[in-house]
């Protein structure tokens, strides 16, 4: 794959390389609606298409095995099955149970390799095994928290708290800028709208994580200019401490880009990329702590839909 950018300037993932990443996602997520175990999922079994538009498939399907009916594990040893390395820990341990959480472990170590250029969250070839077995797990190379957020759920030693491959495309680590801040901006509108009629759950779950997604004063992380144009607008002075008023200068910002003055616009960006990351690099943990608070709410299915149909 000569002349193709698989990372940016600053080192994260290209729109190339997260597709990349999705295609994998995805051919695994066929194969387990099939209740077909890959067993032997690695980086040497995603191949990519020679010609572009590229695209990334998976391979090696020597020792795959189809769940028997109305089974959710394969009814004999784990034994000759997956790669150094790879393996989930269930397989590793004798009598551990052979189900589609082991390739969604495997899958775990592949995005972060793909995602760190090669480096692996157990550590070295030898040493991975004995790291697995015993959890030693090292994700303190991995800089974005939605990506942290994935692969420690992926590999989560217990198989039954891994999420569903069909899930893994639903996180936001796969989220487009514009999915990104439409979350943002439902969540605050959802918050709003509940604290009218005096529900404060949400609300308050959401303030708990204030000191995860700033110190201080999130207001002192925003230019001058671009503060002054939100308060133009918005007749209640913005309370620098609170979750809820940065959730909502995310909102306003969202929904009256368009119509920013240029100064502000070279600032903060003209589309929902540029927003995306000005805010991201200020606020880097407000998606995934919110995303967790709405995980854990009644409101979860609402506030995903209108991201997921974007």
């Amino acid at each position: 794959m000569q002349d193709v950018d698989l990372w940016r300037a600053d080192g994260h993932p290209s729109p190339l390389l997260q597709k990349l990443m999705r295609n994998v996602v995805s051919g695994l997520s066929h194969l387990h609606d099939l209740r077909i175990i890959h067993r032997d999922l690695k980086p040497q079994n995603v191949l990519i298409t020679k010609n572009r538009p590229f695209c990334a498939q998976l391979s090696d399907m020597g020792i795959s095995k189809c769940l028997p009916k109305d089974k959710s594990s394969l009814g004999y040893p784990a034994t000759g099955c997956g790669t150094s390395g790879w393996r989930a820990p269930e397989l590793l341990l004798h009598g551990g149970r052979q189900t589609s959480a082991m390739d969604a472990f495997s899958l775990g170590c592949v995005l972060c390799f793909c995602f760190t250029r090669g480096r692996h969250p157990f550590g070295e070839n030898l040493e991975r095994d004995h790291n697995i077995v015993c959890n030693k797990m090292d994700l303190s190379f991995v800089d974005i928290p939605e990506a942290h957020d994935l692969f420690s759920c992926l590999l989560n030693q217990d198989p039954k708290l891994r999420p569903k491959t069909s899930e893994v495309l639903h996180h936001p680590f796969f989220w487009s800028s514009k999915m990104r801040l439409t979350f943002l901006h439902d969540i605050s509108d959802e918050v709003e709208s509940e604290a009218r009629k005096g529900n404060l759950d949400l609300l308050n779950a959401l303030e708990n994580i204030a000191q995860s997604v700033f110190d201080g004063s999130w207001d002192e992380k925003i230019d001058k200019d671009v503060m002054d144009d939100l308060r133009q607008h918005r007749r209640m002075p913005y309370d620098g401490s609170c979750v809820r008023d940065l959730l909502r200068v995310v909102r306003n910002k969202f929904n009256h880009l368009r119509h920013a003055p240029e100064k502000v616009k070279v600032i903060h960006g003209s589309d929902p990329n540029g927003l995306d990351a000005y805010f991201a690099k200020r606020f880097s943990r407000l998606l995934i702590e919110s995303y967790k608070v709405v995980s854990q709410s009644c409101k979860k299915e609402k506030l995903l839909a209108g991201v997921l149909s974007k």
